[in-house]
């Protein structure tokens, strides 16, 4: 099962600032991997700098979740992220989330599995690791969440729910060592047994798609990945409270002072 994770602590912003600001979700930062806001861009809002790429026509739009959103037409457009060590770090234990509002697909499968798939994130080329959306060609699990990677045991693995409703839902895909889960809007949509572990050595991040396939239509928001396997408290909180609130990604206000914002809080630990 997911291991607790229980010191939340922002050890580069030991004055105290978020007190103020973060939700009460109990997430160490040290586990936090990348974070992708898209409210102006495609940077990641941690300290690693897994900054993305807007690739083929991906934009911001308004409309998200929280403030903006990832808008992708469908047709060829992804977001792309560079391989880097802090990456590799969710190799072995993990949490990949976002918020995802999908258009539904005219039940008209691609000539080929999986091509008119909803990619929500899936480290390529190899599949790795896949937070997926079926799309009409998987016939009646259109719409149903995928997860899995090529190197897991079994490999991949689909709930029940379906999520391609043009409405908002809260996806994650967590893996222990041990066993995989997928979470829909805070709670276990399905879980499997599992074991191995993920090579993200030189594996490219992709979010919405990949240069060849499923790309999803519609739009995603708040996504994050982290290197341990969260809590359904943790992810609970998160999905509530969004991702900039929990970290202290949003101004901070504390009496007296000026505001101050996570990037502020980031210049000031270099």
């Amino acid at each position: 099962m997911p291991k607790p994770v229980t010191t939340f602590c922002l050890a580069w912003a030991a004055v105290g600032l978020l007190a103020a600001g973060a939700a009460s979700a109990a997430i160490d930062s040290n586990a936090v991997v990348g974070i992708w806001l898209f409210e102006d861009n495609a940077e990641d809002s941690s300290v690693h700098g897994n900054d993305g790429e807007f690739i083929n026509g991906a934009a911001i739009a308004d409309g998200g979740k929280f403030g903006k959103a990832l808008s992708l037409d469908g047709d060829d457009d992804f977001v792309l992220v560079p391989a880097s060590a802090s990456l590799e770090s969710a190799g072995e234990e993990f949490t990949g989330m976002a918020w995802i509002n999908f258009i539904t697909r005219a039940p008209v499968p691609a000539p080929v599995c999986c091509a008119d798939d909803h990619l929500v994130y899936a480290f390529t080329a190899q599949w790795h690791q896949l937070l997926n959306v079926f799309g009409p060609g998987r016939g009646g699990n259109q719409g149903k969440v995928e997860i899995g990677s090529a190197e897991l045991a079994p490999q991949w693995f689909s709930g029940p729910t379906v999520v391609e409703d043009e409405s908002w839902h809260h996806l994650a895909y967590t893996y222990d060592g041990s066993t995989k889960t997928i979470w829909v809007d805070g709670e276990v949509d399905a879980e499997q047994p599992a074991g191995g572990t993920t090579n993200l050595v030189d594996a490219d991040l992709s979010i919405g798609g990949t240069a060849g396939e499923r790309w999803a239509h519609g739009l995603i928001d708040e996504m994050a990945l982290f290197n341990v396997a969260l809590e359904a408290a943790d992810i609970g909180a998160v999905m509530d409270a969004g991702l900039g609130k929990t970290f202290g990604l949003t101004p901070v206000e504390p009496q007296g002072k000026a505001a101050m914002t996570w990037g502020t809080l980031k210049g000031a630990a270099r």
